[in-house]
């Protein structure tokens, strides 16, 4: 309860009637939020980003005043959303509904996989945890993910999960690019950050992770830890268990190179 009060008191709702927030100026806000605390947001005008996934065939559960035969439900996801990651990409929220009769019905039929929304509307129902939110106007925004895209940044991911660093740079480092959002391009030179440092190349790490602190969004405690190690104790960073059978050179840690008592391990050994 005191959650939902104190996000209606950074709404700048106070002790306004439904009726006069709903039709004032929209608050800027997340899926992701509204998601989280429906009942602080409920008959709130909200506007937030989302990237379109399909058009929905939702049925009416409990009494609302969204009947298919007077809404058109629609699947996204929040902009905010990582959906290069398979279990994300499989969590679409399908609780949008735009009337009938909007002049923007045939423009909501006529949209394709990916593109992004801004997207105002208001939350008329909260039903099991899930907000129940009436479309009012919807623009259509110039950047958008695509197949290959998002292909990069998967790749990527699971080689970082491999420790494969400098593939996974390869694949990282095609993602970003003209028409690329923000929030795709953010996670890509935060994870070539991440892939530097455990490279042993601090120096290339700060400049990846600056550049993803500069493109803001969200707080991301993680991201600044990171670049904390990178500037101070770049060291305590270095993936010093890889295992290097199968490894060619130009995948080899790069503080192999430096090590004062290097000599040469067998290869069936973990270095240390």
């Amino acid at each position: 309860m005191r959650s939902a009060l104190f996000v209606s008191f950074l709404l700048g709702a106070f002790a306004l009637p439904a009726q006069d927030r709903e039709f004032g100026t929209a608050v800027a806000s997340t899926l992701t939020q509204v998601r989280g605390e429906p009942d602080a947001f409920h008959h709130v005008k909200v506007q937030f980003t989302v990237q379109f996934a399909s058009l929905g065939r939702i049925s009416n559960p409990f009494f609302t005043k969204f009947t298919p035969s007077d809404f058109a439900n629609f699947y996204v996801w929040a902009d905010e959303q990582p959906i290069w990651q398979e279990k994300v990409y499989n969590d679409p929220f399908g609780m949008l509904f735009l009337s009938k009769t909007h002049p923007k019905l045939q423009q909501l039929y006529e949209l394709r996989l990916y593109q992004r929304l801004r997207v105002t509307g208001v939350t008329r129902n909260t039903f099991q945890g899930q907000p129940w939110i009436e479309v009012t106007d919807f623009e259509v925004l110039d950047e958008q993910l695509d197949t290959a895209v998002l292909t990069h940044l998967h790749r990527g991911e699971r080689l970082m999960e491999q420790r494969l660093w400098q593939r996974a740079i390869a694949e990282l480092s095609r993602a970003p690019g003209e028409g690329v959002p923000e929030h795709a391009t953010r996670a890509a030179y935060k994870n070539l950050g991440v892939c530097l440092m455990r490279m042993g190349e601090p120096q290339a790490a700060i400049s990846y992770l600056e550049a993803a602190t500069g493109l803001g969004g969200s707080s991301d405690m993680e991201l600044a830890n990171l670049l904390a190690i990178a500037r101070n104790t770049p060291e305590e960073a270095l993936d010093r268990t890889v295992d290097v059978r199968g490894l060619r050179d130009s995948e080899r840690p790069m503080w192999e190179a430096f090590d004062d008592d290097k000599v040469r391990r067998p290869s069936n050994r973990l270095l240390r």
